[in-house]
């Protein structure tokens, strides 16, 4: 299999929102089968989110937002704002690995669905709209590639 090398031009914003798609996708997935499942599939789907939501938020926290200036006007804001929702995912996560009945567990499963979906819309809405008026193409494609690096899309150069 040839690796993927992300064309120059992709910016860690199109790579963030490629993954928001996958993740909206698995969400629905749950969903649909959520009503059915035993406690002990909840709880595992809640893994594979955790899996995937925290791994998401930190390449997000180290690349996009760390590279967004705070002095600038909306910024410092909305930054706090992506801060306090990814620390709610956390908390919401742990509170998910520790329950024992599945009703609640599913309750618990779908509001994280619902708060995490608000999270995206908020992103793709203000923050990445924000980042687009402040990082240029070059620094925003230079992010691209070091978060394919990261995710192993691409060799090290």
């Amino acid at each position: 299999m040839l690796p993927f090398i992300p064309r120059p031009d992709l910016d860690v914003i199109d790579l963030l929102l490629g993954e928001h798609g996958c993740l909206l996708s698995l969400f629905r997935h749950i969903e649909m089968r959520l009503p059915n499942l035993p406690l002990a599939d909840v709880l595992s789907a809640g893994e594979t989110l955790e899996s995937l939501l925290m791994a998401h938020a930190v390449e997000e926290d180290q690349l996009l937002f760390n590279a967004l200036p705070a002095e600038q006007t909306g910024v410092k804001e909305a930054l706090a704002a992506m801060a306090g929702e990814h620390n709610e995912q956390r908390r919401m996560l742990e509170e998910l690995r520790e329950e024992t009945e599945v009703v609640l567990a599913r309750g618990r499963l779908l509001r994280l669905i619902e708060l995490t979906r608000e999270h995206f819309a908020v992103e793709e809405r203000i923050l990445f709209g924000l980042a687009k008026q402040v990082l240029d193409d070059e620094r925003r494609s230079a992010l691209g590639r070091e978060f394919a690096r990261r995710r192993g899309l691409s060799q090290a150069h």
